[in-house]
């Protein structure tokens, strides 16, 4: 992943939040946003800003829970920000109803109204919760509620 890219995206992020917000979008102030998540010389802090502005884009748009599950959160290798996922996961499920949102749209995704060829077709998804560590990381508890729920629903991540 190039910095400039990153950079980049990072700044469509940023104003997508702003616009979605109904705020004037002030070019000027999207440095000292991301500078709130470290030294603007180093990726990491672009990283951290573009997860947590698009995990905000997420949030915002989401009108359907199981497009998180068949969209949002089902990447494809091909993906810019695919080694990102795991991050921007992490961020979407920081608001207070991240998980609930989560474990709707797989209810959604589970009920009658999806075919099993369109719930396989969120395998990305399944594939991102297995991948989420357990260990130590912030959202453990949650990642293991997501697996346990897909487990039940008939759909073990593999």
């Amino acid at each position: 992943m190039k910095l400039s890219t990153l950079k980049s995206e990072t700044y469509d992020a940023w104003e997508c939040v702003n616009t979605f917000n109904d705020a004037v979008v002030q070019p000027e102030h999207f440095k000292a946003e991301v500078r709130t998540f470290g030294d603007l010389r180093r990726k990491e802090t672009w990283k951290k800003a573009y997860c947590s502005f698009w995990a905000q884009n997420i949030y915002d748009s989401c009108l359907d829970a199981y497009n998180l599950i068949r969209i949002y959160f089902n990447p494809s290798p091909d993906d810019w920000n695919y080694e990102l996922r795991y991050r921007i996961f992490e961020e979407f499920l920081k608001f207070p109803d991240g998980l609930e949102l989560i474990k709707l749209g797989l209810e959604q995704l589970f009920s009658a109204n999806f075919t099993s060829q369109e719930r396989k077709k969120a395998d990305g998804f399944f594939e991102l919760v297995q991948g989420q560590s357990e260990g130590g990381e912030e959202f453990g508890g949650a990642v293991s509620s997501i697996r346990r729920f897909a487990e039940l629903a008939g759909t073990s991540p593999s």
